[in-house]
């Protein structure tokens, strides 16, 4: 957390295809406190063009396809081993799966769970108004 004394946080090393790797990723806290980095603007300068003025926030990443793939996995792993009658070996992973599941039909909902219309693609999200139901702000799409 940037401030000398808090545990640090998991960070991504590993490489997922040839053009992204750990040496063309920027390693950054979860908490920016503006501290460290650019004067007055912390690590969001790498980010941002030019200017502006930032508060000290939180921030994060997730990939909801790979975690997509783990579902699918422990789906898989299900399947055979439930024909091989082990099914009691693997039940603590797939209640983990399907936890993860849960938390992934997060990444089907617009960023803002606001509408989601033609015409707020075109306003961009903070013009548009907040959504009221599943009929508005899904996508149905992994984000």
């Amino acid at each position: 957390q940037e401030d000398g004394t808090s545990t640090p946080s998991f960070i991504n090393t590993f490489q997922r295809g040839s053009e992204e790797s750990v040496w063309d990723t920027v390693d950054q806290p979860d908490w920016d406190n503006l501290s460290k980095g650019e004067s007055g603007s912390g690590y969001l300068a790498l980010f941002n063009n030019g200017g502006g003025s930032f508060a000290s926030q939180y921030k994060y990443t997730d990939a909801p396809d790979a975690d997509a793939r783990l579902v699918q996995a422990a789906y898989w792993a299900q399947q055979y081993a439930t024909t091989q009658g082990n099914q009691s070996q693997i039940s603590a992973t797939l209640a983990n799966a399907a936890k993860l599941g849960d938390f992934i039909r997060y990444s089907m909902y617009d960023k803002y769970f606001k509408q989601i219309s033609a015409s707020c693609s075109q306003n961009g999200s903070v013009a548009c108004p907040a959504g009221t139901s599943k009929a508005n702000e899904a996508t149905y799409l992994l984000s």
